[in-house]
C-alpha cells in the first residue's frame, strides 16, 4: 500500500502577521487585496503540499481565480517581496520552479510526524527532519542535509529573517527527488561547457547576436532545466539586450538547475550593478575558467 502524504486542514498565523515588515510593505504598495493574495498563496501551498509548482502559467492561473482586479504582474511583485523578506526561498524557486521554504518544511514535518512518512524520499526538502525525542528521524535524511550545507551558506541572508508564520502542506505532489542532485552540483558547476558553434566569421556573429538563439529539445526538461525561469529572471532584472541573453543562455547551458547562474543570481546585489547583463557574463566566464 502507497504511503499517502495527506496536507493539514487549517494552518496557524500569529496574531501579529498582518504588522510583519513583509505584510506592511505588501499592503502599502498593492492595498488591502495584497494580504488578501498572500493568504490564497498560503492557502494553495498548504492544499497542495510543502511546495508548489510555480511559473509563468501559473501566476496567471492564480492571478484569474483570485479575481478580475488581481493581474498576474502584481501576484510575482509580491512574491518577489516575500522572497525578500525570506518568508519564501528564492533559491528554490529559481533551481527548482517551486514555492517553499524552511518554514513551510518545518511545520509541515511538526504536524505529520505521527503519520507513517519515508523521509528520504521526500523531494526539495530543506530541514532536518526530527524525531519527538528530537533526534534526526533516520541517517538517509541526516546525509541529505550535510550534502545540502554547501549551498545554503552562500544564501542572502533574508532567507532566515523575518519569517513568523507557519505552514503546514501535504507532499503528495512529490515526484522525482531534487536531493539527488546535490551531490552533482560541483561536478556540474566544474564541467566545461560544449561549444555551442565552430568559430565564425564577424558577420555571422553579428546575425546570431541580433537574433534569438535556437533552443534545444533538452532545455525544456523540466527535470534538468529550468529554462522559462532562467529567461523570466533576466527580463525582471532588465537584462533584454539580445546579445548578452544569447551569451548567459550558452553559459549557463540554457538554465540547467545546479549551475553557477542560479547562485550569482540568487547570492548578487543588483541594484549596485549597472550593466546587469556584462555583469553577470563576466562572472559566468570567470566561474568558467577555474
Amino acid at each position: 500500500m502507497a504511503i499517502a502524504y495527506d496536507g493539514i486542514n487549517y494552518f496557524p498565523i500569529g496574531v501579529n502577521f498582518m504588522e510583519e515588515n513583509a505584510m506592511e510593505v505588501i499592503e502599502a504598495k498593492y492595498g488591502i487585496k495584497g494580504s488578501a493574495i498572500v493568504l490564497k498563496l498560503l492557502c494553495k501551498i498548504y492544499k497542495e503540499g510543502y511546495f508548489i509548482r510555480w511559473d509563468e502559467e501559473q501566476c496567471l492561473i492564480f492571478a484569474n481565480k483570485a479575481g478580475r482586479e488581481v493581474q498576474a504582474a502584481e501576484v510575482q511583485g509580491i512574491i518577489e517581496i516575500l522572497f525578500i523578506k525570506g518568508i519564501l526561498d528564492r533559491n528554490s524557486y529559481l533551481e527548482n520552479g517551486i514555492l517553499t521554504s524552511e518554514s513551510i518544511q518545518k511545520v509541515w514535518l511538526e504536524a505529520t510526524k505521527r503519520r507513517k512518512r519515508e523521509l528520504s524520499e521526500l523531494p526539495y526538502l530543506m530541514v532536518r527532519p526530527e524525531k519527538e525525542n528530537g533526534k534526526p528521524d533516520n541517517a538517509s535524511t541526516q546525509q541529505e542535509i550535510e550534502q545540502l550545507k554547501p549551498l545554503k551558506e552562500g544564501k542572502a541572508s533574508a532567507d532566515t529573517g523575518n519569517v513568523v508564520h507557519h505552514v503546514a502542506v501535504n507532499a503528495k505532489n512529490a515526484c522525482n527527488s531534487g536531493q539527488s542532485k546535490v551531490k552533482e552540483n560541483k561536478a556540474e558547476e566544474n564541467k566545461e561547457f560544449p561549444p555551442s558553434a565552430p568559430p565564425k566569421g564577424k558577420e555571422e556573429e553579428r546575425k546570431e547576436d541580433s537574433a534569438s538563439l535556437p533552443i534545444p529539445g533538452y532545455a525544456f526538461n523540466t527535470m534538468t532545466h529550468n529554462y522559462p525561469g532562467l529567461t523570466d529572471t533576466l527580463k525582471r532584472l532588465g537584462i533584454n539586450e539580445v546579445s548578452e541573453v544569447n551569451a548567459i543562455l550558452r553559459l549557463s547551458d540554457y538554465g540547467r538547475k545546479g549551475t553557477t547562474v542560479w547562485r550569482l543570481i540568487a547570492n548578487t546585489c543588483w541594484s549596485d550593478i549597472g550593466s546587469k547583463g556584462r555583469y553577470l557574463i563576466a562572472a559566468l566566464n570567470k566561474a568558467k575558467r577555474k
